[in-house]
């Protein structure tokens, strides 16, 4: 028999489907960083640790509601009927002018969120610290996470719209990792598949990707108290790899090569890297670094 996204045809081919299933889900449940995820939920407030021992948890209740109601309500603008136009008492708002629909359905939810929070029932009815929170997940933060595990861009292009709205907002470390908690459960629910766990993940997400995005989690929360270029150091010197030089680089070309080697991604071209650079001229070494230092 077949399947209407094109899945197996026969008893068999159905058996290896499940197999292969079963193979990625292991392979998912071994190589994740469960306790870096763990530390996520502590850091975003969803846990807290159990008083006097504190070597317990327990679900903080208003965290958690907090973090229901956003998943509640987080995608309900992607229906059109619901989207709102700007009023003349708030234009403008973003880009959008007085009368013009709001057709990002991110900024159209923040917009209902912070004008007119009786609308959405859910959101309302949380104490104001945790509106708070959630409201800052649907703002403009401009965040490409590639470019951030990739060493792709400079620090203003990665940092300076999220840090402009964390001094704004007056954002906490905490909301960061509350920010992060709601990609991960976003993406998790992405396929419609309650009985099978997190599919997506297990299954259809790259897991090398994935834990390079989990272990970044903790770095990017500290763009509160850091400035993007402070933050952008810290996270070149902490991806170093050990197998090259026990100590990172230091002097004008430290930025480029620690972004070249990070870019690399491998341990085998990450080495390739590392030597080619020491290869290079005096002056292509000044150019590098000169160029991948900017912020």
């Amino acid at each position: 028999y077949s399947t209407a996204s094109g899945g197996y045809s026969s008893e068999s081919d159905g058996e290896d489907y499940v197999a292969e299933l079963d193979k990625k889900r292991l392979t998912f449940y071994q190589s994740v960083d469960w306790t870096k995820l763990h530390q996520l939920m502590l850091d975003s407030g969803v846990l807290k640790p159990t008083a006097p021992a504190q070597s317990s948890v327990e679900v903080d209740h208003e965290r958690c509601s907090a973090l229901l109601a956003l998943t509640a309500c987080h995608d309900i603008m992607k229906v059109r009927e619901l989207l709102p136009t700007v009023l003349p008492e708030h234009a403008p708002y973003h880009t959008f002018e007085a009368g013009s629909m709001i057709n990002d359905h991110d900024a159209a939810l923040a917009y209902v969120l912070e004008k007119d929070p009786e609308a959405i029932p859910c959101y309302n009815a949380l104490p104001p610290e945790q509106r708070r929170s959630v409201l800052f997940t649907q703002a403009q933060l401009g965040f490409n996470h590639g470019w951030l595990v990739q060493a792709e861009a400079s620090p203003g292009a990665l940092f300076s719209k999220m840090k402009s709205v964390v001094e704004q907002s007056e954002t906490s470390n905490a909301d960061i990792a509350f920010y992060f908690v709601h990609w991960l459960t976003d993406l998790a629910g992405a396929l419609p598949t309650p009985l099978n766990g997190t599919e997506k993940f297990a299954a259809k997400f790259p897991h090398a990707v994935l834990g390079s995005f989990i272990r970044s989690f903790s770095c990017v929360q500290r763009l509160a108290k850091r400035t993007p270029t402070e933050l952008m150091q810290e996270f070149l010197i902490e991806w170093w790899p050990t197998h090259l030089n026990a100590n990172h680089p230091t002097g004008p070309t430290a930025i480029a090569e620690m972004r070249l080697v990070v870019q690399a991604q491998t341990a085998n071209d990450q080495m390739a890297i590392y030597n080619a650079f020491k290869l290079l001229s005096p002056a292509d070494k000044a150019t590098l670094g000169e160029e991948m230092a900017r912020s």
